[in-house]
């Protein structure tokens, strides 16, 4: 069976990253990917064909994902809607399980996991929450900070002037957010940072 998919979300680097990553797959296909919950419901207006999961950002300018949410449990019922969130909040995932989402992931879900996780939304099974996934991504308040002031060009021994902390604890920092978001680099832990919406410059 063929599983038709839906991709939401206003970063257009992480609308085709998804795209890349699940059309390769046999049975997943890609129907559309829009920006916003406003546009997904669009979309569905405008086509007879239904994705059968939709897989959206839980926050989005243009409709973000739970009054998405509700919108398609209203008018499509049928439709899997899977939120998927940058900093996973406990509070977020108890209000996806409540408003009646398949599932609340983080955006940094590995993505064989996320395409498993798929497989068994289409299927109908029990919400599906970031205890399902590897517990990645998830960047503490400090580690956020010292990752936005890197973002702002800030060296290692400038954020710690400013944070009043030895280079070493920042190295430190970096380090952990390095293995968080699996990246090699400071360059490259702000850009995945931004793409999973855990910074905005």
């Amino acid at each position: 069976m063929t599983v038709k998919i839906m991709i939401v979300d206003d970063h257009p680097v992480v609308r085709s990253g998804l795209e890349a990553m699940l059309s390769v797959e046999e049975n997943l296909e890609v129907v559309a990917t829009v920006e916003g919950g406003d546009a997904a419901l669009a979309w569905c207006q405008q086509h007879r064909s239904r994705p059968d999961v939709v897989v959206a950002d839980v926050h989005m300018p243009h409709g973000d994902g739970f009054a998405m949410l509700g919108a398609f449990k209203n008018a499509y019922p049928a439709v899997k809607v899977l939120l998927l969130a940058g900093m996973p909040l406990k509070d977020e995932e108890s209000r996806a399980h409540e408003d009646g989402a398949a599932g609340y992931l983080p955006k940094s879900i590995d993505g064989r996991r996320l395409i498993l996780a798929i497989n068994r939304v289409a299927k109908g099974c029990a919400f599906l929450t970031d205890a399902f996934t590897q517990n990645t991504g998830v960047l503490s308040d400090k580690e956020l900070t010292v990752l936005q002031y890197a973002a702002e060009g800030k060296t290692r021994d400038e954020i710690a002037i400013i944070l009043n902390n030895s280079s070493e604890t920042v190295k430190s920092h970096l380090r952990s957010i390095m293995h968080k978001l699996d990246t090699t680099n400071t360059t490259a832990s702000v850009a995945r940072a931004i793409a999973l919406g855990l910074l905005r410059v």
